[in-house]
């Protein structure tokens, strides 16, 4: 491959022309990496890195009045009534704090045009972006960064800061611990079409269950919420495996009540492990194994990047995605495998 002209424009055309995919793989590989194979992402990001396709940072114009902060920040959610969002709110509001700033709260409602919509209203009133598992598509994300400067979270797009929530070391933990309890075979309950956490998690599961032999299910989520776990409870049934991984733990706790209406047992029936470790997870019956994100300390790191740049004592971003581990937490929804009856 011939190296690129510094002074073109590399565009989403030619990596998919070197990369002999579709411009849609291309998408789906930097924004739904569960909707490509992992060997077609690879072909994909190698070809994008040899272009040197939005390797660079989005350049932010200096403000138009020349320079003084308004002293607020924006922080976008995907769900405010989602715990795990409000997670994020409450920490980043904490170090805004510290940091002598104010946080106006955008709740997307898991969609991307009202996350559009008011991101171009907000975008006048404040200093930056904090973009918390955003639905917008890149186009749209680099665009509003033109604006504002904007950090992601859960949501790695080339050439802007990002800082996720890497779930591979604890769903490594929770799919070996299932082995060692003699699973054989698992369902992932999934969420949203939009969520690049939802593929990365979906890509995660079915790499290490290709490389335990482990035979793999997957069912579409309705929506990322406790009905929406109660509701895939019917279709699960009708070819039950032993074990189940939801993608968070409000689908798993639906998931479970519904199970519980049918007169099954959790972990006797099946086993159930969600993602997020709510404290939730405590209070239900069973208590919930889940997989531990680290959320405060994902929108602590996105402000203090984000307040970094604002104050120019961050010259260079750091365009790597930075990416906080996660950990596996058993309590009692598992349990040695049986037949779901």
């Amino acid at each position: 491959m011939s190296a690129p002209d510094p002074e073109s424009t590399v565009t989403i055309r030619d990596v998919a022309e070197a990369a002999g995919v579709s411009i849609s793989t291309v998408s789906r590989a930097f924004a739904r990496p569960g909707r490509v194979s992992a060997s077609t992402a690879k072909r994909v990001f190698a070809a994008a890195d040899a272009l040197g396709y939005r390797a660079r940072a989005v350049d932010t114009p200096a403000p138009a009045d020349g320079g003084r902060l308004h002293g607020i920040l924006a922080i976008s959610v995907a769900d405010i009534a989602n715990p795990v969002f409000a997670d994020y709110v409450k920490s980043a509001q904490h170090q805004c704090m510290r940091k002598g700033f104010g946080l106006m709260v955008i709740d997307a409602e898991e969609t991307g045009a009202i996350e559009r919509n008011a991101l171009q209203l907000a975008h006048a009133h404040v200093d930056g972006f904090i973009l918390a598992s955003s639905r917008a598509s890149d186009v749209t994300i680099r665009k509003i960064a033109e604006i504002k400067p904007a950090v992601t979270i859960n949501r790695p797009v080339r050439g802007l800061q990002s800082i996720s929530g890497d779930p591979t070391p604890g769903l490594t933990d929770a799919i070996e611990r299932l082995i060692a309890l003699g699973h054989d075979s698992l369902t992932y309950l999934s969420g949203p079409v939009a969520s690049w956490q939802d593929g990365i998690r979906w890509r995660t599961i079915s790499e290490l269950c290709a490389r335990r032999h482990i035979t793999l299910k997957r069912i579409p989520g309705a929506e990322p919420t406790y009905a929406g776990g109660y509701g895939v409870a019917a279709k699960f049934l009708g070819n039950p495996t032993t074990a189940v991984i939801a993608y968070n733990d409000v689908v798993a706790i639906g998931f479970m009540a519904a199970l519980r209406a049918r007169g099954y047992s959790v972990p006797d029936d099946v086993s159930v492990i969600g993602v997020d470790d709510l404290p939730v997870s405590l209070l239900v019956d069973p208590r919930l194994s889940s997989v531990r994100l680290p959320r405060k300390q994902l929108a602590q790191h996105a402000v203090d990047a984000l307040i970094g740049r604002l104050h120019h004592t961050v010259l260079h971003p750091n365009l790597e995605p930075v990416m906080l581990p996660s950990a596996f937490v058993e309590r009692v929804s598992i349990g040695p495998a049986h037949p779901c009856r």
